[in-house]
């Protein structure tokens, strides 16, 4: 006697002991090969950032996205072969020099804390001595960590190709099938709430893409402007000094203090100062271009790179910092922001669904209708 097929039906129990069991190998095997994680990592946010470039360019030119992902691979490689044989040798050896006169350096800083164990500003005694060690302890720390890795970025030759090599080509399918990726992510979503989570989605990648594009800017855009009165008033190592606190302002708050500090010590025992100035008057000097470089930074080239987006109390970006750089490392103090920004997205959004508020009504239809690919039908769009 035949009987009758059916599908199996998952119990709700079942379908969350199936999730957890996925969710857990999976942490297990990221775990397992999280070595082999770094141009994965790389070839997604990439692919992430230059994404809307190729959707752009194919979309005016009708031309296929592999050709311009092809151009992209050629300029972008041209662009840093230049950039690499020009500044790269100046960054090495102005590294290695650094790096070789830390210990004076140090010693330096070891006598004039001696000499001077406080600071008379006005009616007020402020003591140094709580800064001796700690800012010793930064010149050691970065001198090691220079004198270690800048002339030994490429750890191993074969290992490096074989990494450049998954770099490229992963970032090269991503790009090339973002559309298809995008709409297979639609997919997973019940159509009933494919609109909704789909204006989730934006906002998120609007914090993300706006937060990273404007770092990446801002690393260029400031080491660029502090390099030129770094070279005028002829501080020593210059290029890596500003290249450094260009590189420095991806950490909030900490990195544009440690990098003005990087800078006001090399100058304040550099061997020739110039226009008659005394190495403490030029450390004052640079401690105040680094100050009015930063309200520039922060009143009129972050509101236009990033815009208002990540809108977060102080106090919580102090946590984010510190609880990205304790989780993940530089990594983690990197993607603390927008890592917090997107949090505090998502728990609105969970604060209304309790409190069985509506939706805000502005910029609802948005994310269905921009720059999204045209073979995806727009209720499953889930933005740029």
């Amino acid at each position: 006697m035949d009987t009758e097929s059916r599908p199996i039906r998952f119990s709700y129990q079942a379908k969350w002991i199936s999730s957890a069991i996925i969710v857990a190998l999976a942490i297990v095997l990221v775990m397992g090969v999280s070595h082999i994680l770094p141009p994965f990592i790389g070839a997604i946010i990439t692919a992430y950032l230059f994404n809307p470039l190729v959707g752009w360019l194919h979309r005016r030119t009708r031309l296929g996205r592999a050709l311009w992902i092809v151009v992209l691979y050629v300029v972008a490689g041209l662009a840093l072969y230049s950039l690499f044989t020009a500044l790269w040798p100046r960054i090495v050896q102005q590294s290695r020099d650094l790096a070789a006169n830390a210990p004076i350096i140090i010693r330096e800083l070891t006598v004039f804390f001696e000499q001077n164990q406080s600071v008379q500003v006005g009616d007020f005694e402020i003591s140094l001595l709580p800064l001796e060690a700690q800012i010793i302890g930064v010149v050691r720390d970065i001198a090691g960590w220079l004198s270690g890795n800048v002339p030994k970025i490429v750890f191993s030759a074969l290992e490096s190709v074989i990494y450049l090599l998954v770099y490229l080509i992963i970032t090269f399918y991503l790009l090339l099938q973002a559309p298809q990726l995008k709409e297979w992510v639609c997919k997973l979503i019940p159509a009933p709430y494919r609109r909704e989570i789909g204006y989730l989605g934006y906002q998120i990648d609007r914090v993300f893409s706006a937060y990273i594009r404007g770092q990446l800017i801002l690393i260029v855009i400031m080491s660029v402007l502090l390099y030129i009165p770094l070279s005028i008033l002829q501080v020593p190592y210059a290029l890596v000094i500003a290249v450094a606190s260009g590189v420095l302002e991806i950490l909030p708050i900490i990195g544009p203090w440690s990098a003005a500090g990087i800078a006001m010590t090399v100058a304040l025992f550099q061997p020739v100062t110039p226009f008659g100035l005394s190495n403490v008057a030029l450390a004052v000097l640079l401690g105040i271009i680094y100050f009015v470089l930063r309200q520039i930074e922060d009143h009129f080239i972050i509101p236009n790179v990033m815009g208002p987006l990540v809108r977060l109390h102080p106090g919580v970006v102090i946590f984010a910092i510190l609880a990205g750089g304790a989780l993940a490392g530089a990594f983690g103090l990197f993607v603390s922001i927008p890592i917090a920004a997107t949090i505090r997205i998502l728990l609105s959004y969970i604060y209304r669904k309790l409190t069985d508020q509506p939706e805000p009504p502005s910029d609802t239809d948005r994310p269905l209708t921009v720059a999204q690919p045209e073979s995806v039908p727009s209720e499953v769009a889930l933005g740029s």
